[in-house]
């Protein structure tokens, strides 16, 4: 790492600092890096299909195939081969140097694709791409590591959302220009190479203008065992609340994606009768969705990363991907649901990426992104495996491969709103149980003042608890149980709800929501009466049971009776 070190990277910065638009990169690192990110993606599409082109010249279209295999698995290999050593990389040092670094070895590549494209060497393409993979692999995570550097939290996820927008605007862009420069250059691929030079001359210059980070001081060594630290890191992100579903959201994101584009193609053949390069053009519509819900997945989610944001896209995923199976000969609705599927997909996939960033450690964040990468492309693997698992073992179309895909997101994403049922229920009451009520709250102050209170709810039913999640998204909601009725599993299941085998005293609820106390969560005691009863207020076991735990009991009341839905906060009086 010496080379980042050297006198000749301080003029050159000093030197990019006096142009125009370079004069106040601190207030414009998130633009440049945007410019960075999409130039980069940029390349990585028009290279990938540029090489394919080339190939097929030379080997003949009747290796197409075999082709096309070969160029997605020397792609994918890089990110999971040094996705984590990126990461420990970007916890040690300036990121903001580390993209600078990589951007560099992505024009030395285009350089050397020139000489290797006018020679018609294959093997020479492949180690190529090979390489721009790695340096891909490498750019990723300083890349979303240094957006939390760069932003205030509370815009963390519009960022994520800008920047997702962009990169799938790369990728049709991408898509469009590989064949539109190899028709228009008549197939001189030295040409099409030179203009990726361009693209990333463009790209390194643009990281000038990301204002320089420090480096987070990690003392991680690298490990050439990947997999043991992708692992180890995996086992950390267990023991944070709701990380390691995150990463493993995101992951299924890309599974999603390449599996859509994997078969597109052989759906569009089969299903609606067109070329399989009109087929490669559908998929652009499903790109253009996913830019179109990346940018409002940034704008819901507002200062917060909306995990149940991300609940409700999955469903709705499921459903259009099942629909492609219903309505697969009818082009314009196929067409009509792809961009839905996208936008949904990008709705998807931001909250997920804007948790990873906030909530990961400063030390470890880029070693976890690393992680989720790694994760991304075994999904990418998985789905060329699901592809053939569907059409050459079991036989089916690739219309019913689609259906079977999202009966499988469908389970998935049960799975994932009963573990993040306290951010899901959430949701689902402030974007659509609150705008359909007219709720006005009292003495709302009292929870922001007491981070951990315990709530009792006052005359409680499943409405008012979750009128109440509308306007306190930190309660897990705490019910009594009957001796009689036996939900083991319920428990298990559910994240922020759970039963409690309690009599009329309610002490065992009252342990219960001791346990559960943080800064991050208010369990909420839910009780048939207006208040708790008085044995249990005036006994002593009430003041051991939270001796040494400055808990608050605050009274909550959800008044529905009239034309608006009152909320009051009260304290208790002890």
């Amino acid at each position: 790492m010496a080379l980042l070190k050297k006198s000749w990277f301080e003029g050159l910065t000093n030197f990019m600092s006096k142009l125009p638009g370079f004069s106040r990169p601190d207030k414009h690192s998130l633009h440049f890096l945007n410019i960075a990110q999409f130039m980069g993606a940029l390349n990585d599409n028009i290279f990938k299909l540029v090489i394919a082109y080339l190939l097929i010249d030379i080997k003949g279209t009747e290796h197409a195939s075999i082709i096309l295999a070969k160029i997605g698995a020397v792609f994918v290999i890089p990110f999971l081969l040094f996705s984590s050593t990126a990461g420990v990389l970007a916890d040690r040092f300036s990121k903001q140097r580390l993209m600078m670094l990589f951007k560099g070895i992505e024009i030395g590549t285009m350089i050397l694709a020139m000489i290797a494209f006018g020679y018609k060497s294959v093997w020479g393409s492949y180690c190529l791409l090979f390489l721009l993979s790695t340096h891909s692999a490498m750019f990723g995570p300083p890349k979303y590591a240094i957006i939390t550097e760069l932003v205030p939290k509370e815009r963390v996820p519009s960022a994520n959302g800008l920047i997702t927008s962009f990169t799938y605007l790369a990728v049709i862009f991408g898509t469009f220009l590989a064949s539109f420069l190899t028709e228009i250059t008549n197939r001189d691929y030295v040409v099409v190479a030179a203009f990726c030079l361009m693209i990333a001359i463009i790209g390194f210059i643009s990281t000038f203008g990301i204002r320089r980070t420090p480096a987070q001081g990690s003392d991680k060594k690298l490990n050439f065992l990947f997999v043991k630290e992708i692992y180890s890191t995996l086992r950390f992100c267990y023991t944070q609340k709701h990380l390691l579903v995150a990463v493993c959201g995101s992951a299924y994101f890309l599974f999603i994606g390449a599996f859509v584009q994997l078969n597109i193609i052989p759906f569009a053949i089969s299903a609606l009768n067109l070329s399989e390069v009109s087929g490669g053009y559908l998929f652009l519509s499903t790109a253009f969705g996913i830019a179109i819900g990346a940018y409002i997945g940034g704008k819901i989610s507002k200062k917060r990363a909306e995990l149940g944001l991300s609940c409700f896209a999955g469903m709705f995923i499921a459903l259009f991907l099942f629909m492609l199976w219903v309505f697969c000969h009818h082009l314009t609705i196929v067409v009509i649901l792809l961009v839905l599927l996208g936008m949904f997909g990008g709705l998807f996939i931001v909250p997920f990426d804007s948790f990873i960033q906030i909530f990961s450690p400063n030390v470890k964040r880029g070693q976890i992104i690393a992680a989720n990468n790694f994760l991304s492309f075994c999904g990418v693997l998985l789905a060329s495996a699901a592809l053939y698992f569907y059409s050459a073992i079991l036989g089916l179309s690739p219309s019913i491969g689609f259906a079977v895909t999202g009966c499988l997101t469908f389970l998935l994403s049960l799975l994932m709103m009963s573990r993040l049922s306290d951010l899901f229920l959430s949701f689902f009451s402030r974007f659509i149980l609150h705008p359909l009520n007219h709720i006005q709250t009292l003495n709302l102050e009292l929870l922001e003042k007491n981070p951990g209170a315990i709530l009792i709810l006052q005359k409680a039913s499943w409405r008012k608890a979750m009128l109440l999640l509308s306007v306190a998204p930190n309660a897990h909601l705490l019910f009594r149980q009957d001796e009689k009725k036996r939900f083991p599993w319920f428990n298990w299941v559910f994240y922020s709800v759970q039963f409690v085998k309690s009599d009329a005293t309610l002490q065992p609820l009252l342990q219960t929501a001791k346990e559960r106390t943080d800064d991050t969560a208010n369990p909420c005691i839910l009780v048939e009466s207006d208040k708790l009863p008085e044995t249990l207020i005036n006994s002593p076991g009430l003041f051991e049971l939270f001796q040494g735990k400055a808990s608050k009991f605050i009274y909550v009341n959800v008044d529905t009776s009239g034309r608006y839905v009152n909320i009051s906060f009260n304290e208790n009086p002890f």
